[in-house]
């Protein structure tokens, strides 16, 4: 009896030294707060394990040691944590886009989509889900449901900035550049001066060849301090198709200084600003350029537009050569007929002239070539009566 009263009393001193214990080791908060802001989440899952089993139940326990995970990139005990969660309450949208973060995270893009599905499923205006959607969707190639998504996300929230330049992107690759403009005009009445959406307006601008708008743009842009090749570029394109040469020059020569070099397109652009201002030299210095950039089936075409250059600089024999020079890359009819009236008009050479008459003829011109056609076939005769003289 006396050894069972001891027992029993010690049992009692060791449950009341436990409960101590316990008090004195209450989960610290403050401690958690310095973990995360030491961007420590790992040793902060360690030391929330420490006060709670394995099998713990408790929602807000899981949602902890969950997000813990989940930032210290521990993706499988974040998934674990999760879907427990999960279990507990499966109409949890938060707990959904954990689950669909951490399956994008690891690769798992079905399983990702699944829940990315469920969430809009539970709420039907969740931009962030269907913004998601949109991006998995285009990387499995399916641009119906990119489109339907993004359309969806921008339906909701029109303001904005990403999904409107997101959903306008992807109406240019669609080649829908009217909705594309419609939706960035949108988004910029709550931010006129919003520099990526300004950029998506210049861009569908150049597609809807809105030369005009294409200069108020760029000019914005660049006040705004972009300075980008794409921007200057673009801006310098417009100015000469506005027919302002000069404007054109200058923001190519301001591209130059910035970032020293160009593409073959900018510099045909530059060749025919400065052809058109009637600087022959700089202009064929620039058809240089974009010869030493062209990539075929191009390279035919501005060896002709040197042609020309060299032949309003009066240099009959190089614009001869040019012209003889774009047909190793590929055949323009149009450039036999200017090879041959060169011949016969500047450098006296009939037997050539006629044979790139002939040549041109051969070709098969098209309708609104007819004039040229009629000019060839009356000069064939005229310079055939000549030679029999």
């Amino acid at each position: 009896m006396r050894s069972t009263t001891h027992v029993v009393a010690a049992i009692g001193i060791w449950l009341l030294g436990m409960m101590e214990t316990a008090v004195g080791q209450q989960l610290d908060n403050n401690k958690l707060v310095e973990f995360y802001q030491a961007r420590r989440y790992a040793d902060a899952a360690e030391y929330l394990l420490s006060f709670y089993p394995d099998s713990i139940a408790e929602p807000a326990v899981l949602s902890r040691l969950g997000y813990c995970y989940l930032m210290a990139g521990d993706y499988i005990h974040a998934e674990r944590y999760y879907r427990q969660l999960h279990m507990l309450d499966s109409l949890d949208v938060s707990v959904l886009l954990n689950l669909a973060a951490i399956n994008v995270q690891r690769g798992q893009y079905p399983s990702a989509v699944g829940y990315y599905d469920r969430v809009v499923a539970i709420d039907t205006n969740h931009v962030g889900a269907y913004h998601a959607l949109a991006g998995l969707m285009r990387r499995q190639g399916n641009f119906d449901l990119t489109y339907a998504n993004l359309k969806r996300a921008n339906q909701i929230q029109p303001a904005n900035s990403d999904i409107a330049y997101d959903f306008a992107r992807l109406c240019m690759d669609l080649e829908r550049y009217h909705e594309a403009d419609t939706v960035l005009q949108e988004a910029l009445k709550a931010d006129p001066q919003h520099g990526t959406l300004l950029l998506g307006k210049l861009l569908v601008a150049d597609k809807l060849k809105r030369y005009g708008e294409m200069v108020e743009l760029g000019k914005q842009l660049v006040a705004l301090g972009d300075e980008s090749q794409q921007v200057l570029g673009l801006l310098a394109k417009g100015y000469f198709h506005r027919d302002d040469f000069n404007g054109c020059i200058e923001t190519y020569n301001r591209l130059l200084a910035l970032h020293d070099r160009m593409g073959e397109i900018d510099y045909y652009y530059l060749a025919m600003a400065h052809k058109a201002l009637k600087h022959y030299k700089e202009a064929l210095a620039c058809m240089d350029n974009v010869l030493e950039l062209a990539i075929s089936p191009n390279t035919a075409f501005y060896y002709g537009r040197k042609a020309d250059l060299h032949d309003l600089a009066n240099q009959p024999s190089a614009s001869a050569s040019s012209y003889l020079r774009s047909f190793h890359f590929s055949v323009i009819p149009i450039h036999y007929y200017s090879l041959a009236v060169l011949y016969d008009r500047k450098l006296n050479d009939t037997r050539n002239a006629l044979r790139y008459y002939r040549l041109y003829l051969k070709q098969n011109p098209p309708p609104e070539e007819s004039r040229y056609v009629d000019y060839v076939q009356k000069r064939l005769e005229e310079l055939a009566q000549k030679r029999t003289q």
